[in-house]
């Protein structure tokens, strides 16, 4: 974050780099699901080796857009923001983060036990799912209204 004359500055203009980085997180935990759920149907080592480095590769990226999350909204409260879409984003930061605690534990499950699907692994990879999926929406919602 640059500083110009004492404004928090990130870009030229008020470009928000949230909404920009946040799809790569839920893309790949969406497509970890599919794998997920294509692996049920055909046993193939591949689907299970492509969910699991997948579900890794979206936390990094979630800890990413968490950031730029947090920076974009601290950047928007200075501006001044409405409080209807302060709560908003209250909802949606903690559907988001219990999506990302859904895929951690999906990930540490897999870690531990090889890559192989079990039903609880399965359970957290559809609950991580559609916990960011709803985050999802919310998100672009607020971002409209923003």
């Amino acid at each position: 974050m640059w500083r110009f004359n004492g404004r928090a500055k990130r870009s030229i203009g008020r470009m928000l780099f949230h909404p920009n980085v946040v799809h790569f997180p839920i893309a790949l935990w969406l497509t970890s699901t599919f794998f997920d759920l294509l692996g049920l149907r055909r046993e193939k080592a591949i689907f299970r080796e492509m969910a699991f480095w997948l579900v890794g590769l979206g936390l990094v990226g979630a800890a990413v857009s968490i950031l730029f999350g947090w920076t974009d909204l601290l950047a928007q409260e200075r501006q001044g923001v409405a409080t209807g879409v302060l709560l908003r984003h209250r909802v949606h930061s903690w559907l988001a983060y219990s999506s990302t605690a859904a895929y951690l534990g999906v990930f540490v499950w897999r870690w531990r036990t090889e890559h192989r699907l079990s039903p609880g692994a399965l359970l957290l990879s559809l609950l991580g799912a559609g916990l960011v999926a709803v985050a999802g929406y919310l998100g672009g919602e607020m971002r409209n209204v923003m």
